[in-house]
């Protein structure tokens, strides 16, 4: 069984002699040596049909260098290594900020992430109202025709704007059309206005389409709330709103409202989005749209999403409801729990693993003064780099003192162009049925201990595969 096929949580054993109703979990021991200079860890996890598996998460951190002569920027192993996430990361330390970075004590996932976290630069430092940003990830082996990219993404960012109410007389202007029209027609009450010039705009999910509508019990505008739309009396959850609606593709956001918070709060003008997918429709009927309760386009980003934002927080399955639990009883996650979840990428920007060589492109990414970029045909600040080919991998020795062969597999990509740093995550997992006694983390970066590496797996997977056949 792959873990593909079963989801996991932490579990601790269950007290012998004492019958709580679940299984007893009692997960096998794993001698762990990591063998390499760089920060990993090995963790057991229980899965919701009782199958245990030995986790591994290593991780190696690089400093994007300055351009060589071919105008690809250079990747140096960081002198101190990067220490795993043991807890998600927020912009600024702030809870309530988007994410940075996610834990990387995921047990599995099941595709790779690209995460981007930058901030959009215009090329020549001119002001400019709006700008083109992209990110390229292409195989590592170039030809002719050019092969399809892995990810290819490109966003539309732009300065300050806003929706804006029309002047009272231009709106009483509206009524003739509407009362001809027997209602048919709907003048717009709003418009978008002009972006502001900008030089920079952060890339994050703040700036893109969504937030939340929210008036608080000591708001004037509590009054105006209609019965339907009030949450009712203070609670613990939410102490001091009266009423609240959050977008749920990205509470963090700009541009989503609803008609009773227009009304009640008696806004003139509501922050535009200043992030969005390239070519995005992002105008005053879009949002006049959303506000009647319209579904809206997904937010733009390069980063991470929220666990609990859909349509990621639908991947976990439905949640046992149970009112009480008993003090060392273990709540499972649900059995449709989807391994989706655990990648925290956008859609667009998750990929099969990837083997290294594998070559980025961040166009208006990074400062046009980073030594790490270059200027392109067209004038954009281009930063280019190549992932190295290099291997982690796992020897698992079991009670017949036979060696078994896992690399891991690289499924999480960060790259962070202001700070000049690329973070690079492999995971694997290997059944704990107590076959497995001991464990070594081993690295490898030259050709032909790679493809050593590459025979020695085949080898074991045709055996594997032969004593199979046997069975049947």
């Amino acid at each position: 069984m792959t873990m593909a096929q079963s989801a996991t949580a932490a579990v601790p054993a269950t007290p012998p002699g004492k019958d709580t109703g679940a299984p007893e979990f009692a997960v096998p021991n794993l001698l762990f040596d990591n063998r390499t200079p760089f920060s990993a860890a090995q963790f057991d996890t229980v899965d919701q049909h009782d199958g245990a598996f030995h986790v591994f998460v290593a991780k190696i951190g690089y400093t994007i260098g300055p351009c060589d002569q071919d105008g690809w920027a250079t990747l140096k192993v960081l002198d101190t290594p990067a220490e795993l996430n043991t807890q998600d990361r927020h912009h600024g330390d702030d809870p309530s900020a988007s994410v940075l970075e996610e834990s990387d004590f995921a047990p599995y996932k099941p595709r790779c992430d690209v995460i981007v976290n930058a901030v959009a630069h215009v090329p020549d430092k001119k002001p400019a109202k709006e700008l083109l940003v992209r990110l390229a990830v292409m195989p590592s082996l170039a030809g002719e025709p050019a092969p399809p990219a892995i990810i290819d993404k490109t966003l539309m960012v732009c300065g300050e704007r806003w929706f804006v109410r029309k002047t009272a007389v231009t709106r009483l202007l509206h009524w003739p059309v509407k009362i001809g029209t027997l209602g048919l027609l709907r003048p717009n009450p709003w418009r978008l206005s002009a972006a502001a010039p900008m030089t920079s705009v952060p890339v994050r999910y703040e700036l893109a389409l969504g937030g939340e509508c929210r008036i608080d019990s000591d708001d004037r505008a509590s009054k105006r709330v209609p019965a339907k739309h009030r949450i009712g009396p203070a609670t613990p959850a939410e102490p001091c709103a009266i009423a609240h609606e959050a977008c749920e593709t990205n509470p963090l956001g700009k541009g989503f409202t609803r008609k009773w918070y227009l009304k009640a709060a008696g806004k003139s003008r509501l922050p535009a989005p200043q992030v969005g997918a390239a070519f995005q429709l992002c105008n005053a009927k879009s949002f006049s749209k959303g506000a009647r309760g319209g579904k809206l386009e997904e937010p733009s980003g390069f980063g991470v999403i929220g666990r609990a934002w859909q349509p990621r927080r639908a991947l976990i399955g439905k949640i046992e409801e149970k009112k009480d639990w008993e003090a060392d009883e273990v709540p499972r996650l649900p059995v449709d729990f989807d391994f989706g979840y655990w990648n925290c990428a956008p859609r667009d920007q998750q990929c099969a693993y990837l083997a290294g060589g594998e070559r980025f492109s961040l166009v208006n990414l990074c400062s046009p003064d980073s030594p790490s970029a270059r200027k392109n045909q067209s004038g954009n600040t281009v930063l280019r780099f190549a992932l190295p080919q290099q291997a982690v991998f796992v020897l698992a020795v079991n009670l017949a003192e036979e060696l078994t062969v896992m690399p891991l597999s690289l499924d999480t990509v960060v790259v962070n162009p202001e700070s000049n740093r690329l973070d690079l995550v492999w995971r694997g997992f290997l059944r704990a049925d107590g076959n497995n006694v001991s464990s070594r983390l081993m690295h490898i970066t030259q050709a032909d201990q790679l493809a050593r590496l590459d025979e020695l797996v085949r080898h074991q997977w045709s055996e594997a595969e032969a004593d199979d056949s046997k069975g049947e």
